[in-house]
């Protein structure tokens, strides 16, 4: 598994190819995630304003190739306590039990389940993605662009975060801070 400690991906985001691969596949190309040029980052809304975070370490184990979608895949961890939206405060009460709970559920994960591929160079993956203790099928739709044996994937997927239990007690009113959360990913990674 490789560790990313720096720049973010653009979806809890999850994150594009957000987001998470995993396994081992025999035809599908082991990548090694840039974590210079890779970020996992995030939109929601706080009193009706928006405001951008980023999870700032996550590890990524990612074997793809477009000619064995069925056998690739990917596995993204994201550290929750790394979380950072420019707002001590706010990132302080993320990681609290209200929230994450990021003392007793550290990680989020990202596990794919099936690719598709939906035009020349555009893909979908569906995964499960689990957050605190509560696991949903997502759907991610991401561009890929290889060059080599450089890749570079983008994507973003749209979550309602009460349906993660993210937000307890009176934080589970929406009326402050908005439901829906924008994740994005941005995943460069060599082979």
């Amino acid at each position: 598994m490789f560790q990313i400690n720096g720049k973010m991906l653009s979806v809890l985001a999850i994150a594009t190819t957000l987001a998470g691969f995993s396994g081992g596949a025999l035809g599908a190309d082991k990548w090694v995630v840039n974590s210079d040029e890779s970020a996992i980052t995030f939109n929601a809304t706080q009193l009706g304003a928006a405001f951008d975070g980023a999870f700032e370490a996550f590890s990524a184990d990612i074997h793809f190739s477009p000619d064995d979608l069925a056998g690739s895949s990917v596995e993204v961890l994201i550290d929750i306590a790394s979380v950072n939206t420019g707002n001590g405060d706010r990132d302080s009460q993320i990681v609290s039990p209200d929230w994450f709970d990021a003392t007793q559920w550290p990680t989020a994960k990202f596990a794919t389940k099936s690719f598709s591929q939906i035009a020349p160079g555009t893909y979908e993956a569906v995964a499960d993605l689990t957050i605190r203790d509560v696991t949903r099928e997502v759907t991610l739709p991401f561009d890929l662009e290889i060059d080599g044996n450089a890749a570079n994937a983008t994507g973003a997927l749209t979550i309602n975060r009460t349906d993660f239990g993210v937000g307890q007690g009176q934080w589970s009113d929406t009326s402050q801070v908005g439901d829906p959360v924008t994740i994005k990913i941005e995943i460069t990674a060599d082979r």
